[in-house]
């Protein structure tokens, strides 16, 4: 079975509803997830998984400081072609999905696009674009 780990960061649980909503709709397409919040978060989390999802609020125009040093530390571990995906929440600009969207790129991932942004709280059309997030990630590794 292939493997997804999301891995988010959030402020006001904004970022985590929308972790939640991605992997509902892996999990519906028969992925298995393993999903935590960064501070919980090791490298072990993500060692055998096939695609790495991160999330997070954007904080002083980027993303929290937490995720950033989560991905800085996923530096050694091989990447190449594995897919990645980067989500998160904010409140006005919404710089931390492409922050981590060009981390990853760095690792060599073959990360989704567009990122996926949600301003504030996800509306149902919001979890519904999580969901098919979700979907787009077990597509892409189910082949």
């Amino acid at each position: 079975m292939s493997k997804l780990t999301i891995i988010y960061g959030t402020g006001t649980g904004n970022t985590g509803r929308m972790a939640k909503a991605i992997e509902e709709g892996a999990i519906g397409a028969g992925v298995e997830v393993t999903i935590k919040k960064v501070e919980t978060a090791t490298p072990a989390d993500i060692e055998n998984a096939d695609a790495i999802a991160i999330g997070s609020a954007t904080y002083r125009g980027a993303a929290m400081p937490s995720v950033i040093n989560y991905v800085k530390a996923m530096a050694d571990q091989p990447f190449k072609g594995k897919t990645g995906a980067a989500f998160g929440s904010y409140g006005w600009s919404g710089e931390a999905a492409n922050v981590i969207s060009k981390m990853l790129e760095g690792y060599d991932m073959d990360v989704l696009k567009p990122n996926l942004r949600i301003k504030r709280q996800p509306s149902s059309d919001g979890i519904e674009e999580c969901k098919n997030l979700g979907n787009q990630i077990a597509d892409k590794i189910n082949k």
